[in-house]
């Protein structure tokens, strides 16, 4: 199964989505849709640090 994109909210997911269309047709180069990949998208390394640290307060109230 493939990996499905998070994105960072439902309007990036409407920008990105229109243009990673552009970029298909080839109206923008690989260097413009990265730069939307990074503003769009979720950072799934920030996205596990963000769930670590939000359950390091329930590990800590079980003790």
């Amino acid at each position: 199964m493939a990996d499905r994109k998070k994105y960072k909210s439902d309007a990036f997911e409407a920008i990105h989505t229109n243009v990673a269309a552009m970029y298909r047709i080839g109206t923008i180069d690989e260097a413009t849709m990265r730069s939307f990949d990074e503003s769009c998208l979720v950072d799934p390394s920030s996205q596990e640090r963000a769930n670590a640290s939000e359950s390091q307060p329930l590990r800590g109230s079980l003790k």
